[in-house]
Parts: structure tokens; sequence; C-alpha cells
């Protein structure tokens, strides 16, 4: 693969045969104070618009990864790195490790960078002048040995073919021309893109199989003297009115030297940690103790860790400075004969800092700063809420090739799959576990239970408004029409990699509601509908249909890892002389609807919205002839496989009818009976009258 070399030419490399898996178009390399909600945020923007999948770090980014492990990968899983050099960019330490691993990346991999020069001269970046050379000056100071690699990292990305925004021009012409030479080195790069960011690393995907089982959702590490009864008490109350379970340890529990069992307990039994720095939190020795329990249980158990630096440089906590770097002193004349613990401390320190978090600087209402944090918890709980236990035998194979039918085609584009099985079949317990294992990697999650049931009971908009409430708790969104519905989820999901699944769905509106088309949703989004109705999932569109193995029907599949996914799901080509019209099915004597009700009840479109998959890979249920059956003596088409699958169909329509026509015939005897009570008090209140 040719690699990108530090000259003036423009010319762009193009990609190999080999260049084949990047997760991410273009990485950003910025200073977020200058450019993030300026410059950097509108060219963010413009890339999303065009189908550029960007990763640009957030002041809150929070995916349970180290930061400094998480831009490591970011960065190489990038096509295209793009550097904005701002007039401060060399005073963050941070962005010049990114610089350098960028560069490395490009000479290993042949990966582009892009330096983008934002109202810089090129030549001061390139020599370290103005605010270039201050900055390594202070920089001499604390990191001596980096310095050297920083500056000739510097000056071989200054060396590159790069944009250079001097103010002369508007501001959003350039970020066009940017996104347009983005789009020349992406243009022969066809590659699916694996996932959004951020996910987590799957070292920390634990098995669907063997869940842990916590007690707490969240255990909160903080020094109560300087926020018990402030910051830390008014986010334990936020979480617990969100009914997040949260262990706050009580003023006194602590007993002796080391931190008591009843702590260590609650900390192994929680599923998430929040360490809340401050000033005086590295004075205490069970605060410093507690910490190390915790990334003990993140390490062993996955346990999500999550530091807030509270009035507090995270700096300072990294590198044990300040306040942090004082106490330290102190702990090691206090443990003197015993300095590995306090090795172990201040390795904890740095390792805890090094996770993505929240910093408060006293520059935002604290209850906003306390809201954002208990959605980002609110958000990792929902993963792990549903039940998984009890699974049915053979489970995991079925799971297997349900995840076969979500990824078959890489990636990217939006694919729906349709599990079908009786009552009592599984259907669910499969699409709880697929959720268990794969929601980690969407941005947003929603699993709708009971739609059939809720449906009926609430409406349709009730649904739409559960979908919406779910994925935008703090956004209070809410329609109040069918088709207000329709619009709102479109809006705020056509951006969002989602993971959906609606469970127990028995009509096609409930489909038209939640998941209308697959312009909806974001790229990368996996919709997975459960039912007992194959001929919904079809006159839907849905081509990619598991059927559970005790459902009845004799397209079962088997679910052996070693066959092909077509062979498997019995996959077929749909006929090429479709035309619009209807089918009546062969229905036996005991049916007592006439042939004329028969055929209305299950006709179909031909010109069905396909979802998830090619032509070629459907197995329609509604098959369309070209003429009516009359009274069974015209041949049918294909045998008696379309005969059988219409019976199937019609019986499952023929169900559905009479469950309704119970449930309108006991609304009618309870209007009745209220009318005749109506009634009764009606002739009551005259006899009453008149007796008067």
């Amino acid at each position: 693969m040719a690699t990108q070399q530090a000259s003036n030419s423009c010319s762009f490399p193009s990609l190999t045969e080999r260049d084949r898996e990047w997760e991410f178009d273009v990485f950003i390399n910025f200073r977020g104070p200058e450019t993030r909600y300026g410059f950097t945020g509108y060219l963010h923007k413009a890339f999303c618009e065009k189908g550029i999948r960007t990763f640009m770090d957030a002041e809150n980014l929070i995916s349970g990864n180290k930061i400094l492990e998480t831009f490591d990968r970011a960065i190489e899983s990038s096509r295209i790195g793009i550097i904005v050099f701002s007039a401060h960019y060399a005073d963050t330490d941070f962005l010049l490790r990114e610089l350098v691993k960028l560069l490395e990346c490009s000479r290993r991999k042949g990966q582009f960078i892009l330096p983008i020069f934002y109202y810089m001269d090129p030549g001061d970046v390139r020599h370290q002048r103005g605010s270039y050379e201050k900055a390594m000056a202070v920089h001499e100071e604390r990191f001596k040995d980096e310095v050297p690699i920083w500056r000739a990292a510097l000056r071989d990305a200054a060396n590159l073919c790069g944009l250079h925004f001097k103010g002369d021009e508007f501001e959003y012409e350039f970020i066009e021309r940017t996104s347009k030479q983005v789009l020349a080195i992406l243009k022969e790069d066809t590659l699916p893109v694996v996932a959004d960011y951020p996910v987590r690393a799957e070292s920390q995907v634990k098995s669907f199989s063997n869940p842990r089982q916590y007690q707490h959702h969240v255990f909160l590490n903080f020094r109560g003297c300087d926020t018990r009864y402030r910051f830390t008490g008014s986010l334990y109350k936020a979480l617990q009115d969100k009914k997040i379970h949260t262990f706050m340890d009580d003023v006194g529990l602590h007993r002796g030297n080391d931190i008591s069992r009843t702590l260590i307990q609650a900390i192994k039994g929680s599923r998430i940690a929040i360490i809340v720095f401050s000033e005086n939190y590295a004075d205490s020795s069970y605060c410093l103790d507690e910490l190390v329990k915790i990334l003990e249980c993140h390490e062993s158990d996955g346990q999500f860790v999550l530091p807030v630096f509270y009035d507090i440089y995270h700096d300072h906590v990294r590198y044990h400075t300040g306040s942090y770097g004082k106490a330290m002193a102190k702990h090691e004349e206090k443990f003197k004969d015993d300095l590995s613990k306090v090795e172990k401390w201040k390795q904890a320190l740095f390792q805890a800092a090094n996770f993505t978090g929240f910093v408060f600087e006293g520059k935002q209402y604290e209850h906003e700063f306390i809201g954002k944090i208990v959605e980002v918890v609110s958000r990792e709980i929902k993963r792990v809420a549903l039940p998984v236990a009890d699974y049915l035998t053979g489970l995991e194979s079925q799971v297997s090739v349900v995840k076969s039918l979500l990824f078959s085609d890489g990636y990217d584009g939006v694919q729906v799959v349709g599990i079908h099985g009786n009552a009592g079949s599984g259907k669910t317990k499969v699409a709880h576990a697929i959720y268990h294992l794969i929601s980690n990697g969407f941005e947003s999650i929603c699993f709708l239970e009971n739609v059939r049931e809720n449906s009926y009971k609430h409406g349709l908009v009730y649904l739409q408004n559960m979908l919406l409430s779910n994925v935008f708790e703090r956004k209070n969104l809410k329609a109040t029409s069918f088709e207000q519905g329709i619009s709102t989820i479109k809006h705020w999901l056509q951006q969002k990699k989602f993971l959906l699944i609606l469970d127990d769905v028995d009509k096609p509106e409930q489909l038209q509601a939640l998941a209308g088309k697959p312009d909806w949703f974001g790229l990368g989004t996996r919709v997975i509908v459960t039912t007992r109705d194959k001929c919904l999932l079809e006159s839907h569109g849905i081509k990619r249909i598991y059927e559970m193995e005790n459902s009845n029907s004799e397209s079962n599949i088997n679910a052996s890892p070693g066959k092909d996914n077509r062979e498997q799901l019995g996959e077929k080509s749909t006929s090429g002389d479709q035309v619009n019209g209807s089918l009546e099915p062969l229905v036996s004597e005991d049916i007592s609807l006439e042939r004329s009700k028969q055929a209305s009840l299950i006709q179909a479109e031909s010109n069905t919205e396909v979802i998830g998959c090619n032509e070629n890979q459907a197995d329609i249920c509604h098959t369309h002839f070209p003429e009516r059956i009359d009274n069974g003596k015209k041949e049918v088409p294909n045998g008696n496989k379309e005969v059988d699958m219409a019976e199937k169909c019609f019986s499952a329509q023929l169900e559905s009818l009479e469950e309704k026509k119970r449930e309108l015939e006991e609304e009618i005897r309870a209007i009745k009976a209220e009318i005749a009570g109506f009634q009764r008090r009606d002739t009551v209140a005259k006899e009453k009258k008149r007796s008067v």
C-alpha cells in the first residue's frame, strides 16, 4: 500500500484490496476550547450530512473504555486523520500524543493525513514559532523526553499537503471544499462501517448466557467532607428519583484501617461505579482503597467505571500534582514501611483518570450537570435491565442464526429481521438474548414489550410515545396524533444508529406506526420484530424471518452453524409474474365463511416496501396469481407450496379476526350493561319524581 508522503503534492493515495476494514472514515484531531462549537462542530455536521462516518470526541464522551485506549482504537480504525491546527493547539499534550499516533498509523497502515491550518500560518506550526514556541517551552519542563517527538510530529504534519483557512472566504464554503476533498479520498472506498462510536471493547462485553446478578445499579465513591451534603448528595437523590438503586455509604460506616466488608460487598455488587474526584479526595485512604477495589472489579467483571472531576483538574489526579501530590507525599510518610500500598494507589489514580467521564468546572448549573450523568447511567442500566435467565434448550444456536440474519450483509444500512412462532415458542427470549448480545454497539436502544396488548389498551400514539420517551428521556417528546408520531420518530431517529425490538406485534398498523420504512433510522440500525403472524412480516416487506423450531411450520430452519444462511432459512426468489390481484385459498369444508369473504381477508399488495435484504432473498407469503382461483379447478402456480402457505396465512388472519370479534362482543356486552344501568337509574329517578 502506498503511504502518504510529506510533500507539497496534492495527489491522493488510492485504496488497495487489503485495505478493507475501517470503522470510521474520518478521525478529527482538534483543540476543543478553540473550535469545538464553531469550525470543528460545523465540519463534523457537514461530514455527517454527506454520510461520512466521523469520529469526533465529545466533552462528555462515555464508553466505559479508558481514554487512551479509546482514542488509540478510534485512530487505528479511521481511514483519514484530519488535524485542525489552531492558535493554541500545541498547549494540549493530549493532542500532541494523538498527533504522534496519527502519523505512526499513516506510516504503518497508509492512513491519509489531512492538516487544516485554521487561522494559522503553516510555517509557525512547522518551525514552532509564536504560540507553538511558547507551548513547547512549557512542555519542556514537564515532558522533557516527549517534546522532541512532538516537535518532529508537528514538523512532519505541517509538511503534508493540507487546507488553509485565512479568514478571506466564507467559512461554510471552506467546509464544503474540505468535505469534497474528503469524499475524493473515500470515493473508491465502499467498505461497510463496523460500528458507530462509542462502543465498548469486545473484551468488556460479557457472554449473554452468563449474566452477572447485581445488588445495586450504582456505587458512589467520594470524599464525604468535600461533597457528601452538596454535590454527591444531590447526585444520589437524582439517581434515586429515576429508580436507579444507588449505594452511598453512611457517615461512620468505615471501621478500622481498611474498608469494611459491607463496602467491599457493595462495590462487587454494583453494575456501575461513579468516582467523584474532589480537592481532598486523595487525603482519604478509605477512598483510595475503594478505588483500588473498583478497578479490580472493572478488570474481573467489566464493571462500568465513570469518573467525575468535581472542581478539580483531571491532570492533578492523573499525574499526582496539586493537592493530590501533597496527599501522596503524606501517605508515603505515613506508610513508609509499606510503600507498595501507596504505589498501588498512585497507579489506581492514574488508571481511573484515564477513563472517559465528566468534568465540572463551575461554569454551568449543577443540576444540569447531574442530569447528564443520570442520563448516561440510565442508558447503561437499560442495556442489562431485561431478564435473560431460564433459556430454552438450544437458545444459543438460535440466537447465532438470528444474529447472522442481522449482520450477514455487513454492518451498514438498515436491517429488519422477523422472529415468527406460536405462543410459548420462545421468540421473545431469543429477542432478549440478542438484545444483550449486541446492544452495546448501538447509540440508542429500545425494547418495546407487549406491543399487541398496549396497542389494544392504549392505542398507537401511546406506543409511539413509549418509543420516544424510551430513547429521549430528557427531551420530553410527545406526539398527539398518529401522523405527528411518525414525523417525530423520523426526525429524531434518522441520524441514530438504533437497536429497536418490537415484541408481540399482531397488526400492520403497529409496524407502520413504529418502524414504517428503513429511512426512518440512521445507518447501522437493526430492528427485530416478534410475532405469531408470519404473513404480517412479509406484507410489511420483511424478508429475513427466523422460524422458531416449534412453530408448526414447514419452513422451520436447521440452525446448524456449518450451513449456509440461505440454506438454513430456505430463502427463495420471488416469481417474476406477480400482478395486482387477490388470492383465494383452498380451505376445508368446516370453515363457514363464504369464499368471497375469505379472499378479501388475505389480499396483498405486490409493490411492498422491501426492508432489510435483496429481492432475490424473498420468501413471500402473499404470492399474486394472474387470475382468481375458480372453485379450486384452475391449476395453482408452483404446486402446493404456495397453497399451503396461503392456508397458513388465512388461518392466522382468521384467528386474529375471531379474537378481535370476541373482544368486540365483550365491549358490546359491557356497553349494553352500562346502558341498562343508565336506564335503571333513569327509571328510579322518574319514579321518585312521580312519588314527590
